[in-house]
């Protein structure tokens, strides 16, 4: 019964609260018109706002280890949830580089073409210019970019090779990367955090499945780890081997 009431309630609170800072975020969006980087930074308070909140609603307990990187940067993490966004944008009111499939669906696509968002087509080589002049674009208005470099989730339990394409504009501007990596525990008594604040392809049941079984537990711990010091290489190749080295460096599995 507690479950089915905390769901519930959180359904509620989550649409409600999303939904009103959505409008905020409308309203401001004229300022672009005025100066674009003043809407930015508009755009990144109301967005660190909207993900403190979210993590308060959906019992997410943050903890952060190092320094989270001022903008503008552009910064790698590894990928496990969709609750990797809400975590990270809640400290670093940043944009992301996202899958363009995220655009097509139903309210959320809507809201998160509003919201700034880089969208990559994957399938398409010939998008990786447009979304390299993007993703310089962003910086230049004085944006953080983030980019889940393994191009996919995993269960937790590493970090998978990241993906080098979209480096491309960190070598040209000559920007170092910045990383951090993203660890979930469970509190005594619950099921492991890999087995439901985790989802990654392949799961035996469907991500709406996830997303109500997520919402309906008592909450979790959420830990974000900054490295210490920015990433810099000649290659594009060579940056991404770097950024993985170090970020396996400090990464804990998840259970």
């Amino acid at each position: 019964m507690l479950r089915a009431i905390r769901l519930i309630a959180r359904i509620t609170l989550v649409a409600l609260w999303t939904g009103g800072m959505f409008v905020v975020l409308l309203v401001v969006m004229p300022l672009g018109i005025v100066s674009k980087p003043l809407l930015v930074r508009c755009r990144q308070f109301l967005f660190r706002v909207w993900g403190r909140c979210l993590a308060v609603i959906i019992g997410m307990r943050v903890t952060v280890r190092g320094r989270p990187p001022e903008p503008p940067f552009f910064m790698v993490s590894n990928h496990v949830s969709h609750v990797d966004a809400y975590l990270l944008v809640s400290l670093l009111g940043c944009t992301f580089v996202a899958k363009s499939e995220v655009a097509s669906w139903p309210v959320v696509g809507y809201m998160v073409k509003h919201a700034g968002i880089i969208f990559v087509k994957r399938e398409k080589r010939s998008d990786t210019l447009r979304v390299s002049e993007r993703i310089a674009e962003a910086l230049d208005l004085g944006e953080g970019v983030v980019m889940f470099a393994e191009s996919t989730t995993s269960r937790g339990r590493e970090i998978r090779p990241f993906k080098t394409a979209l480096f491309e504009p960190a070598i040209r501007a000559k920007c170092p990367m910045h990383y951090a990596t993203i660890h979930y525990a469970t509190d005594d008594g619950l099921a492991p955090a890999s087995e439901w604040v985790c989802w990654w392809d392949g799961r035996p049941y469907s991500y709406g499945r996830h997303v109500l079984r997520l919402l309906a537990q008592p909450g979790f711990a959420a830990t974000v780890t900054f490295g210490e010091a920015p990433v810099s290489a000649p290659d594009r190749k060579i940056l991404a081997q770097k950024l993985w080295e170090a970020a396996m460096k400090q990464f804990t599995p998840i259970e």
